[in-house]
C-alpha cells in the first residue's frame, strides 16, 4: 500500500511540474525577442498533494468460488513378507597335504656366479656428411631411347617407329638381348610373322637373362600359329625347363602333338592331345589325329567311337576339311572291320569339293564290289568315264569297273573298259617315264607345277597332260610347303610396304617441317613477339623432331629388311628343294601306280577271256543265267526310289556316287554268288540305260 502511495505522488508532482511549464513559456518566448540574457525562473516551492489511501480488500469480497474441502483418507500399508534367510555353508579351508618345500637356500644365492654385461662391440665409425648434390638415377642415351621405343610400341602402336629405335640398340651389348626380343615383338605387329619366328628363337637360344628368356618362350608359346611343327624340338624343352605354361594353349598343343607323331613318340603325342579341351577349335582335328593314333596301335573300334563323337560336330559343314577327313578316316576304319554299310555311307558323306572326293569313289566303288554290289560299283564309275570328268587323272576307275563287268560275266563291255584303259593312259605311261628319265632333279618337277599354276587352261606341259600335274600338285606334302613359301613372299611384299610407308612419311613430315619454318620466319620479319611467336617456334621444332624420326626409322628398317630378305631368300630356295624332291617322289609313285593298272589289264584280259570262253561251252550246253538276287539291303536303293534314265552325254552333279548300272549279272546258276542280281545283259556303250538313286 505504502509503494502505490509513493508512486500516486511522484505522478501529480510530475503534472504539477508540467502545468507550471506551460504558463511561463508565453512569457518567455516575449520576453526572449527583448534580450536573450534572461534566464529560466527558479522552483522554489512544492505544492502539497492530498492523495486518498487505497482500499484494502478482503477474501470475501473477490468473489472467487473455492473447491469444497475433501475428506481424509487414511490409507494403511501392508506389511510385506521378508525373504528366507540364506544360510551359507560352513567354509571349510584347504587342507595342506605336504610340507613346505624348500626350493632353495638362502646360502645357495651367493653362489650363483656374476654374469658380464654382453659386448655392443666398438663404437661405429660415421663418415662426415657431404652435402654435394648429386643425381640419384643417371639416365643413359640408350635408356632414353628404350623408354622412347616402348611408348611407341606399347601406347602409339607404331610399330615401325619402335622397330628402327630396337635396330639401333641391338647394336648396343648392354641391351642387344632385350632389344631383340622388343624387336620380334614389333615384327608380329607389322604381321612379319617369319621376321618374328626367327629373332624370338634367337632369344630363346641366345639369351643370358633367364627372364628375357622365359618371356620369349611364352612369346613363341602363345603365337604357335606363326611358327612351324619344327619349331617344337627348340621350343619345348625350354619350356619344360623355365616351367612355362603350355597347357592353356591349343595350338601349342596341337603342333606338339604332331611334331611327336612325325619323331614316332607316341606317349607325347598322346599326352599332348589329352590337354585340349573339348571347347577348343583344336579340338577336332586333335580327335582326327588321336584316332590316327588308335589306328596305328591296332585299336581300331576305339579310334572308330572317337571319330563317331567328333562326327556330329562337324557333319553340317560340308566344305571343312577336317569334316571329310573324318568321313573318309570312318569310312577306311570300317572298310578294315568289314562293316561294309557303314563305310559306303561315310564314303559318300566326303563333299565333292574336297580334294579326297575322287579317291573316296574309288574306294566307295570296291566297297560296293566286297559287298556283292557290283551293278552300284560298275555305275558310278562309269559315271566318272563321262565327258564332265575328262579332265581327271583316275586310271585307277577302269581297272574297278572292268572288275564289276567280270563278277557280272559282262564280258564284252569288260574288254571295252580295258581298251579303254589303255587308249587314254598307255601313251600318258610313257611320257609320264620319258620325263623322269630327262629330270633327275627334283627343282624340274617344282618348275613343272609351277608352270601349271601360271598357266592353268594349258593342256599339256612338257608332255605331262594337265591332268596328272593337278593330281600331282594337290598332294599335303607339296601344299604344305608351297603355303610357307607364298607367306614368306606375303611377308617380303609387308616388308617392302613398310619401308614405302616410312618413305612417304617421311616426305610429308619434312614438307610439314618447311611450312612450319616459314611460318615462324614469317612472323619474325612481322616483329611479332609473345605466345603466338612461341607457338609457332615450338610447332617448327615438333616438325623438326618427327621428320628426324622418320628419317632414323626408314634407315633402321632399312638395315634390318636387307638382312630379313636375304634370310628370307635363302629359305624359300631351302623350301623349293624340299618341294620338288616330294614332288618327284610323288610323280615315280603315281608312275609306278599307273605301271601296276597298266600291268594288271593283261590279267583281267586272260579273266575275261576264260570266263566268256567258259560262259559260251556253258550256254551253248543249254545253261541259263541266274535269276534276280537280291543286293544287299545296305548297299541297294529301293525300286520305288530308283528311275531308268537314258544315258546321252551328261549326269547329275548331286547324284554323283548314287548311279547304278543296267547291265544285270548273268553268271551261271551253279557259279558262286559273286553279284547282287541277274537279268537280261546289256551294254554301257552308246545310249546304254542306266539307273540312279
Amino acid at each position: 500500500m505504502a509503494k502505490n502511495k509513493i508512486i500516486l505522488a511522484f505522478a501529480s508532482l510530475t503534472v504539477a511540474i508540467s502545468a507550471n511549464a506551460q504558463k511561463v513559456a508565453p512569457k518567455r518566448a516575449v520576453a526572449s525577442t527583448k534580450t536573450s540574457q534572461i534566464s529560466a525562473p527558479k522552483i522554489t516551492t512544492l505544492n502539497r498533494v492530498n492523495l486518498p489511501s487505497e482500499k484494502s480488500f478482503q477474501p470475501k469480497e473477490t468473489g472467487i468460488q473455492m473447491p469444497a474441502a475433501k475428506a481424509f483418507v487414511d490409507i494403511k500399508p501392508k506389511a510385506a513378507k521378508s525373504p528366507d534367510m540364506v544360510v551359507l555353508p560352513k567354509f571349510q579351508p584347504i587342507p595342506v597335504l605336504e610340507q613346505a618345500k624348500v626350493v632353495i637356500k638362502p646360502e645357495h644365492i651367493a653362489q650363483i656366479p656374476i654374469v658380464k654385461p654382453l659386448d655392443f662391440g666398438p663404437e661405429p665409425l660415421l663418415n662426415e656428411p657431404q652435402s654435394d648434390i648429386k643425381n640419384l638415377v643417371e639416365i643413359k642415351p640408350e635408356e632414353y631411347k628404350m623408354i622412347q621405343a616402348l611408348i611407341f610400341m606399347d601406347y602409339n602402336k607404331r610399330y615401325d617407329l619402335a622397330m628402327a629405335l630396337f635396330v639401333e640398340l641391338m647394336d648396343v651389348p648392354q641391351y642387344a638381348q632385350q632389344a631383340t626380343y622388343h624387336y620380334a615383338e614389333t615384327a608380329l605387329g607389322l604381321k612379319l610373322y617369319s621376321e618374328f619366328r626367327e629373332k624370338m628363337l634367337q632369344v630363346t637360344k641366345e639369351a643370358k637373362d633367364p627372364m628375357v628368356k622365359k618371356m620369349a618362350v611364352e612369346s613363341l608359346v602363345k603365337n604357335m600359329q606363326y611358327l612351324q611343327i619344327s619349331d617344337i624340338e627348340a621350343i619345348d624343352p625350354v619350356a619344360k625347363q623355365l616351367d612355362v605354361d603350355t597347357v592353356n594353349h591349343t595350338s601349342y598343343l596341337l603342333k606338339k602333338a604332331k611334331y611327336y607323331s612325325e619323331k614316332g613318340n607316341l606317349k607325347e603325342f598322346e599326352n599332348a592331345l589329352l590337354m585340349i579341351p573339348t571347347e577348343a577349335p583344336e579340338y577336332k582335328e586333335g580327335t582326327l589325329l588321336k584316332a590316327v593314333l588308335n589306328y596305328r596301335r591296332g585299336q581300331v573300334d576305339e579310334g572308330i567311337t572317337e571319330l563317331e563323337v567328333l562326327w556330329p560336330l562337324v557333319e553340317e559343314k560340308k566344305k571343312d576339311q577336317i569334316r571329310n577327313l573324318t568321313a573318309l578316316t570312318l569310312a577306311r576304319l570300317y572298310f578294315q572291320k568289314g562293316d561294309y554299310k557303314a563305310a559306303y555311307k561315310y564314303y559318300l558323306s566326303v563333299d565333292k569339293s574336297s580334294g579326297q572326293w575322287l579317291q573316296s569313289m574309288v574306294e566307295q566303288a570296291w566297297t560296293q564290289i566286297l559287298a556283292n554290289d557290283n551293278i552300284g560299283a560298275a555305275g558310278n564309275m562309269f559315271t566318272l568315264h563321262t565327258e564332265f570328268f575328262t579332265k581327271a587323272y583316275a586310271p585307277e576307275t577302269y581297272v574297278v569297273r572292268t572288275v564289276g563287268y567280270l563278277n557280272l560275266c559282262q564280258y564284252g563291255d569288260g574288254v571295252h573298259v580295258l581298251e579303254d584303259l589303255n587308249k587314254r593312259y598307255k601313251k600318258v605311261q610313257e611320257e609320264l617315264e620319258g620325263y623322269q628319265k630327262a629330270n633327275p632333279k627334283g627343282l624340274a618337277y617344282y618348275d613343272l607345277v609351277k608352270s601349271f599354276l601360271k598357266n592353268t587352261k594349258q593342256e599339256i606341259f612338257e608332255g605331262v597332260p594337265r591332268s596328272f600335274v593337278v593330281e600331282l600338285a594337290r598332294h599335303p606334302t607339296y601344299m604344305n610347303i608351297q603355303s610357307q613359301i607364298n607367306a614368306y613372299e606375303d611377308e617380303n611384299s609387308r616388308f617392302n610396304k613398310v619401308t614405302i610407308d616410312l618413305i612417304r612419311k617421311e616426305r610429308d613430315a619434312r614438307l610439314e617441317m618447311l611450312k612450319a619454318k616459314n611460318e615462324f620466319s614469317q612472323a619474325q620479319r612481322d616483329g611479332k613477339k609473345g605466345d603466338g611467336l612461341r607457338n609457332l617456334e615450338k610447332k617448327y621444332l615438333a616438325k623438326g623432331v618427327e621428320h628426324l624420326i622418320y628419317s632414323r626409322a626408314r634407315n633402321g628398317i632399312k638395315k634390318m629388311r636387307e638382312a630379313a630378305l636375304a634370310r628370307l631368300t635363302k629359305e624359300e630356295n631351302t623350301l623349293r628343294e624340299k618341294a620338288g624332291k616330294n614332288l618327284q617322289g610323288r610323280f615315280g609313285e603315281l608312275v609306278a601306280s599307273l605301271d601296276r593298272l597298266i600291268d594288271q589289264q593283261e590279267v583281267l584280259s586272260y579273266e575275261i577271256y576264260s570266263g566268256a570262253g567258259e560262259h559260251i561251252r556253258y550256254q551253248m550246253a543249254g545253261g541259263e543265267g541266274k535269276q534276280a538276287d537280291k543286293a544287299p539291303a545296305s548297299l541297294t536303293p529301293d525300286d520305288k526310289d530308283n528311275y531308268a534314265w537314258k544315258f546321252k552325254g551328261e549326269v547329275w552333279d548331286d547324284e554323283i556316287g548314287h548311279y547304278r548300272s543296267s547291265l544285270k549279272n548273268v553268271c551261271p546258276q551253279d557259279e558262286n554268288e559273286r553279284s547282287p542280281s541277274s537279268e537280261n545283259a546289256s551294254t554301257d556303250a552308246g545310249d546304254a540305260n542306266e539307273k540312279h538313286n
